[in-house]
């Protein structure tokens, strides 16, 4: 347990939910450490991959577009891009695939019921 610990720190208070669940899961060994198990993975990868150098026009290109980007910020105009529908769309499909599970579910328990009654 201490070595666990000492390896990955208590979450703190601005922590989220998430990230506290993972540190739980791993000090109670239910979760296994991710150097354990991403080591052949990383070496693999390390060499298997070398390191990528962009071209000069791309990063030329890329200074040019940060500049004009960070005058138009200085000047003031900003174009703002309409909220994407998208990730209402994708909620509210949630939100019906949710209720088409819970209503699935409780005619499965009713069922059940009803047949046990008998």
């Amino acid at each position: 347990m201490k070595t666990q610990e000492a390896e990955h720190p208590a979450p703190q208070r601005g922590d989220s939910l998430g990230g506290r669940l993972r540190w739980r899961l791993r000090r109670w060994g239910l979760l296994p450490q991710p150097q354990a198990i991403l080591l052949p993975l990383e070496n693999a990868v390390e060499s298997a991959l070398r390191p990528v150098e962009p071209p000069a026009h791309f990063r030329a290109r890329l200074r040019n577009d940060l500049a004009f980007a960070v005058r138009r910020r200085v000047t003031g105009l900003v174009v703002e891009y309409p909220k994407p529908l998208r990730e209402s769309i994708i909620l509210g499909l949630a939100a019906g695939a949710l209720a088409m599970i819970i209503a699935v579910l409780v005619l499965i328990f009713r069922s059940r019921l009803v047949g046990a009654g008998r």
